[in-house]
């Protein structure tokens, strides 16, 4: 449902247990960000629920812990998330604080403050973190041109110095009902939690909802960064640009994810581990963005395999290309994939996330059909698949090197 205002509703009952989750998915993330506000979307994250002119200082986290709830946030490339969880009698109560924290938060010059030192010190844990820095250098090599280059976390310059005013002007601009979804997931009525919205968020003011950036990657030749850490192991990512949101292609993506490095039994797990014994782990995911996506493979290793890791899984891709996939890797695949999807819809706030994040990369549809459109797959989309994403470009990688002692 969509208000007069712009403000997306979603509601999703179920009254399985008598809790409920209320989320705000806003479309503001690390892409939206220039060189002067880099970190801000990560930096209003902390600084949302630190009071408004209504629930001032520490109250609304106080009053949600006081009715048995939990809230928290989180923000990516492409969206923040806010949300409440709570059992039923606490629904209203998080509609209200949230509605009024999108609108009206105070973010006073204290909370900033006090709040900045917080983050610097959060911007350093990640750089000495082997596993964020390893994908931050990844996302860099992948992403030239496009805004999915920049890490989420963002500037400790920028943290460290920006003003009050600045971070106010970045959430009026972003924080608007057009830019917004309120997914909500649990036990409710939904007429009930329409009319609640309505009296709410539906009251705030009707704003343009901020221009997108443009978020698909030219395609561009494979690169390698090599950076040298006090690390233990040798830590490597690598993998190539993939389908959007909306490609075809999408489901085979799952698919062949699965079928390289989801779990013991996958093709990578079974000869470089087992078979060669080249890694202490290895894996592959995809994930899909609102641009273009991404098809990554991980991997730790000792130093001396260096160069024989990205050897061996660009030989295991090149095979796979060449000869697709078996009749029992695609029905294994296809049963993993539908396993985790309906894992990932246990709860009252699994559900309200899948609808939220689905409606905000603008494919409001995906719950409904995702598993429909995984049981099409056939062997030759996954060829296809690589045969359009892998084969152009091959991989680029970032690898983490421990220091010499």
């Amino acid at each position: 449902m969509r208000l007069d205002n712009g403000l997306t509703v979603l509601v999703t009952e179920n009254k399985a247990l008598p809790v409920v989750s209320v989320q705000v998915w806003v479309r503001v993330g690390s892409i939206n960000e220039t060189a002067a506000t880099r970190g801000l979307s990560h930096f209003l994250e902390h600084l949302i629920f630190k009071g408004t002119k209504r629930y001032p200082g520490d109250e609304i986290s106080r009053r949600v812990e006081n009715n048995g709830g939990m809230i928290n946030a989180g923000t990516s490339k492409e969206f923040t998330q806010f949300y409440i969880d709570s059992q039923k009698n606490g629904f209203e109560d998080a509609v209200r604080m949230l509605a009024d924290a999108m609108a009206n938060a105070a973010m006073p010059d204290d909370e900033i403050n006090r709040e900045r030192p917080v983050v610097i010190e959060e911007i350093k844990r990640a750089a000495d973190n082997p596993s964020s820095e390893l994908y931050n250098s990844f996302s860099s090599a992948l992403f030239p041109t496009t805004p999915y280059h920049y890490n989420v976390i963002g500037s400790s310059t920028v943290i460290r110095t920006v003003r009050r005013k600045d971070i106010l002007d970045y959430y009026h601009h972003h924080y608007v009902p057009a830019n917004m979804i309120v997914s909500i997931g649990g036990d409710v009525d939904t007429p009930a939690a329409l009319a609640l919205i309505r009296e709410t968020f539906g009251a705030q003011k009707n704003h343009p909802a901020p221009a997108h950036p443009a978020v698909i990657e030219p395609p561009h030749a494979a690169v390698t960064v090599k950076t040298t850490k006090q690390v233990e192991q040798l830590y490597w990512l690598g993998g190539f640009t993939g389908p959007d949101c909306g490609a075809p292609l999408l489901y085979a993506a799952d698919i062949v994810s699965t079928i390289l490095g989801g779990g013991r039994s996958s093709r990578l797990n079974r000869v470089l581990r087992e078979d060669k014994q080249l890694v202490y782990g290895i894996g592959s995911s995809f994930w899909p963005q609102g641009g273009t996506g991404v098809f990554s493979i991980s991997a730790v290793c000792s130093a001396e395999n260096v160069t024989k890791v990205p050897t061996e899984i660009t030989r295991e891709l090149d095979f796979f290309l060449a000869n697709g996939p078996t009749d029992a890797e695609l029905t294994r695949a296809k049963e993993m994939t539908r396993s985790q999807w309906y894992f990932d819809q246990e709860t009252a706030h699994d559900q309200a996330a899948t609808a939220g994040y689905w409606h905000l990369m603008g494919y409001p549809s995906m719950p409904d059909t995702y598993i429909e459109n995984i049981n099409k797959v056939t062997a030759g989309d996954v060829t296809d698949f690589l045969k359009m994403y892998y084969q152009p470009q091959g991989l680029t990688s970032a690898v983490l090197i421990p220091e010499k002692k």
